[in-house]
């Protein structure tokens, strides 16, 4: 990234999404004209009542200032003239937003504009901007944060403004690189080399496998966009995948799911329903620890706390330590994510729910399960993989998730019902 302006354009395109469509005024615009700007405070617009991004101040990421030392080390660029290692790696920001208000004629106004625009804001931990990142990724991710700075900070913030003091809140967006002009060059090829000698046997000579845990990357379509979040232990279902990682996993290895009963724990190999194949740079898994994919079968178990282990064919009686891992109930995302009622009903398709002890609720609102026929009011009903359900009575307009949960174990966001 070049332009920190890249930043600024997609904060207020947030609240400007958020605002025309605001729970708050029943699902569409606010009654009174809004502007918002990334300009100084000191500049008001013509509207009734204004909204300020302001970018007022930025530091260096004091985590990653020193980054370079190791990379520089790794990559052997040259520390001497024309320019030293730092140059070749990007300048990591944190980026200081001030967020105001000032209405012309209501501070009703200005208070419900800051309200929408502070409620946007909080439901992006993370942003996704389509600029590409060091690694070559089509694009990079900052996060927003709600500072607590204190009156005396804020006050001396005003004073420099040289404007009446507003409503204001401080964000911290990072962390943003800017790239450096010129990135890092090729290198000669190798002149010596070191050979190492060993026992033979490969990987079944004395080297086991050890697991460290489960990991999966969730990718989901919001209301407001594409959006994705990381999740450690894993929790999956159906047609749903995430890694289980670990060392001196070799392609041969066996996969078991470990069952917690009443009497103890029952083994299953489930090595040739879940294992698939690792995309490109790895079409098959090296002894050396690359992590195996897995991927949770159609004919998926109930939905629970689970653990997975390893085993060696060659060692029958080896098994590696156990990692937890969810079995979850899926929400399909078709259709959505914003499903509308139909005579009052709300339909959705779920996959790997139980018939009974399962929860669904809108937002905060949870909905009781009936055994057969139309929902009322604040009822669901599961029909094999078919979930209808009506929105609570006097439910706030606007638009609330639709939460799947089996086992204490939620669904990840897919469907979104709109209250009208």
């Amino acid at each position: 990234m070049y332009d920190l302006s890249i930043v600024t354009d997609a904060l207020k395109q947030i609240i400007i999404d958020a605002l025309a469509a605001s729970p708050l005024f029943g699902g569409g615009p606010p009654g009174f004209s809004t502007a918002v700007s990334g300009q100084h405070p000191q500049h008001p617009s013509l509207a009734d009542c204004d909204l300020n991004l302001y970018l007022f101040h930025v530091t260096e990421n004091k985590h990653l200032k020193n980054a370079f030392w190791s990379q520089s080390m790794l990559t052997g660029q040259p520390p001497g003239p024309p320019r030293q290692p730092v140059a070749y790696e990007p300048l990591c920001l944190d980026l200081y937003f001030l967020l105001s208000a000032e209405s012309q004629t209501s501070y009703t106004h200005e208070q419900q504009a800051m309200s929408v625009a502070m409620r946007a804001l909080h439901e992006y931990g993370t942003l996704q901007l389509a600029t590409p990142t060091p690694t070559g990724q089509p694009a990079s991710e900052v996060s927003i944060t709600l500072e607590s700075p204190t009156p005396d900070e804020l006050s001396r913030l005003w004073q420099a403004l040289t404007v009446p003091m507003r409503m204001s809140a401080q964000y911290r967006v990072g962390v943003a690189m800017l790239m450096p002009r010129t990135g890092l060059t090729e290198q000669p090829p190798p002149v010596q080399w070191t050979l190492l000698g060993g026992p033979t046997g490969g990987a079944d000579a004395g080297i086991r496998p050890v697991l460290y845990g489960t990991s999966r990357h969730v990718r989901l379509t919001t209301p407001t966009g594409p959006s994705g979040y990381d999740q450690t232990p894993a929790t999956a279902g159906p047609g749903q995948q995430f890694l289980l990682r670990g060392r001196n996993l070799a392609d041969t290895d066996v996969v078991y799911l470990v069952e917690y009963t009443g009497g103890g724990e029952v083994e299953t190999d489930v090595t040739a329903t879940w294992r698939q194949p690792l995309p490109t740079p790895y079409p098959a898994v090296p002894a050396d620890g690359v992590p195996f994919l897995l991927q949770v079968p159609a004919a998926a178990p109930p939905p629970g706390r689970y653990g997975l282990r390893a085993g060696r064919p060659s060692e029958p009686g080896y098994r590696s330590g156990t990692v937890p891992f969810g079995v979850a109930p899926v929400v399909d995302p078709d259709g959505g994510p914003l499903v509308a009622a139909s005579g009052g009903v709300y339909t959705a398709t779920v996959h790997n729910v139980p018939a009974t002890g399962a929860q669904v609720r809108l937002g905060t609102a949870p909905l009781r399960q009936i055994g057969s026929g139309t929902p009322a009011a604040g009822q669901w009903h599961l029909s094999g993989t078919t979930l209808t359900f009506a929105a609570p009575a006097g439910l706030v307009p606007g638009r609330y998730a639709v939460h799947v949960r089996a086992a204490d174990i939620e669904a990840q966001p897919a469907l979104w019902a709109v209250v009208p």
